[in-house]
């Protein structure tokens, strides 16, 4: 019997709606923020918000052709994201630049419409 090997939707990780929330107001904003003030934010470790960022630039930005949201939460000290925002991407990123463009790109979409029911 053949392996199905059609994609299946990753599972949403815990706090995903609360982070997404609060990146739509930043990119409203036009602000970043960083891993820290996200995380207390949504009343989580700076770590664990991780795994939602991945989320979002996956299942919500990528597929759809959007900008990656994810690119404007940032390292509290470097004020830049981490080496894991584009990681396992197949994206070669064009470093400091292309994160300014996508930045701008993220400032400039109209995120009001998109919801994580209705990717």
């Amino acid at each position: 019997m053949a392996k199905d090997t059609t994609a299946q939707p990753k599972k949403m990780p815990k706090h995903t709606p609360a982070v997404f929330d609060v990146l739509k107001q930043c990119a409203a904003d036009m602000t970043t923020i960083s891993y820290g003030d996200l995380a207390e934010q949504v009343g989580t470790h700076h770590r664990v918000v991780l795994r939602p960022l991945g989320y979002i630039r996956d299942e919500l930005c990528r597929p759809h052709g959007r900008p990656w949201l994810n690119m404007i939460a940032v390292n509290g000290k470097t004020k830049r994201p981490s080496e894991g925002a584009t990681a396992s991407t197949g994206v070669e990123i064009d470093g400091e630049r292309w994160w300014r463009g996508m930045v701008l790109q993220v400032y400039a979409y109209d995120w009001s419409e998109v919801d994580l029911e209705h990717k």
